[in-house]
């Protein structure tokens, strides 16, 4: 396991909503119900080796990339300050083929933070029919008018008769 697949994992333990992960060298990838799937990575802004963000990508099987959300560390965590710095954005940095945090190691409560906000981001995207009821929260009165059509459409009608009116021939 490589250090990206170690945070990401840490990451998406804490994240709600999906389901059977892969992980392919530095990306991870998640099922959010239906077609659609995630795909998490860390990327550079500019400066290489240095990873100062989490990009999600959300991928339809069937009509590719939907969406796509970048959580800057310093939008999500600020500055941090550790012992020998003052005070910095934390980031993944590369060197000599070894990678490890920079700045500052984001504990558990930091990594909660992360999830949160990217477990509000895919709830977007998540087939919410698939999750569990517990999961759903409280049905509201919109939800519920629209469960209630779904459900009439699944259950078969049966056709009114209604009498046919004869059209009256014009007098001439």
């Amino acid at each position: 396991m490589n250090f990206f697949e170690q945070e990401l994992r840490r990451i998406t333990n804490a994240c709600n909503g999906v389901i059977n992960p892969t992980f392919v060298g530095r990306a991870y990838y998640g099922d959010l119900g239906g077609d659609n799937r995630v795909k998490l990575e860390f990327v550079t802004q500019g400066t290489h080796e240095r990873y100062e963000a989490l990009k999600a990508t959300i991928l339809n099987r069937l009509e590719g990339e939907v969406d796509s959300l970048l959580f800057r560390f310093s939008d999500v965590w600020g500055k941090k300050h550790d012992k020998g710095y003052n005070g910095g954005i934390p980031h993944i940095w590369t060197n000599d083929r070894k990678s490890e945090w920079y700045v500052y190691r984001p504990n558990e409560t930091d990594i909660k933070q992360l999830a949160t906000e990217l477990g509000a981001y895919l709830s977007v995207f998540t087939d919410r029919s698939l999750a569990p009821e517990k999961a759903k929260g409280k049905v509201g009165e919109k939800d519920s008018v629209i469960n209630e059509i779904r459900e009439s459409k699944l259950k078969p009608t049966t056709r009114k008769t209604s009498q046919v009116r004869k059209k009256s021939e014009p007098d001439l």
